[in-house]
């Protein structure tokens, strides 16, 4: 063969194709990244959603329920719908209404630095008998039992918290609880306002929070609203953003987290002055 004849590639060509090669490769890489972090965004996105709405179900299908009594109970006085107090556990056919009276201690409608708590009382009957954790109250408590209307309250107390792995949370401890429960990841901060009816008409007058409630018997609502954060860091940079809670509690984060504010009004439909 004649050597005239014979092609390659000079050198300098290879290395514009290395070049063109590399570039391609960053250029790939760099769309596939961007398109895993987008991802991942999104999917935190919808798990902080998730467990925003998950927490404001809860927290209102318990305290829509307080000062809840059987047919067959006396009402309860308006401070006895609200754990403001410590809390006394009584007997019923040789068992306690309240498993762990010491998880209550201080369980109190204060500020802390995680925002407000709130506790709520009814009565449990064979209509309603379980408390926050969904444990049942023994039948021999319950109205119509062998105990005293005391032995029946169900107690039920939510604040936010840090589990294990670091990660804030919503917690409750109910009657039947032996441990803090764990009711949703991500949550970061609990306001809470109460809806008072100040002039006995049954409509809430006023939102206050619960340092001002003069009279626990005049709270008609309860008004609540939750900061959550997604559950994994999805931003490249810390970023700080304010968000305001309810009666004007500007909170401000820098993190690189996702956040987002869920609020809902409870109407307690067993309380009526």
């Amino acid at each position: 063969m004649n050597k005239r004849q014979q092609t390659g590639l000079s050198l300098l060509e290879m290395m514009i194709a290395m070049v063109l090669g590399i570039l391609l490769s960053v250029g790939t890489a760099t769309v596939y990244f961007s398109s895993q972090r987008s991802s991942l965004a999104q999917t935190q996105y919808l798990t902080l959603e998730d467990n925003g709405r998950a927490a404001l179900e809860i927290l209102t299908q318990i305290i829509e329920h307080t000062g809840y009594v059987s047919i067959n109970a006396s009402p309860l006085a308006g401070d006895d719908r609200f754990i403001t107090s410590d809390i006394i556990t009584a007997s019923c056919g040789g068992e306690n209404n309240v498993v762990d009276v010491s998880l209550f201690k201080d369980k109190k409608t204060e500020n802390n630095s995680t925002g407000d708590s709130i506790g709520v009382v009814y009565i449990g009957d064979s209509n309603l008998n379980r408390d926050c954790s969904g444990t049942q109250l023994p039948t021999a408590c319950q109205v119509g039992g062998v105990g005293t209307v005391e032995a029946s309250k169900i107690y039920n107390h939510f604040s936010v918290g840090v589990n294990a792995d670091n990660i804030p949370v919503l917690n409750c401890v109910g009657s039947r609880s032996d441990a803090l429960v764990e009711i949703a990841e991500g949550v970061e901060n609990l306001q809470v306002l109460y809806g008072v009816d100040n002039d006995a008409d049954n409509q809430v007058d006023q939102y206050v929070n619960a340092a001002n409630v003069g009279s626990w018997g005049r709270v008609l609502s309860v008004q609540l609203a939750i900061l959550v954060r997604s559950l994994s860091k999805v931003k490249k940079q810390k970023e700080s953003k304010s968000f305001t809670l309810l009666d004007n509690t500007t909170l401000t984060v820098n993190d690189k987290y996702q956040h987002a504010v869920f609020s809902t009004v409870i109407r307690l439909r067993n309380v009526q002055l």
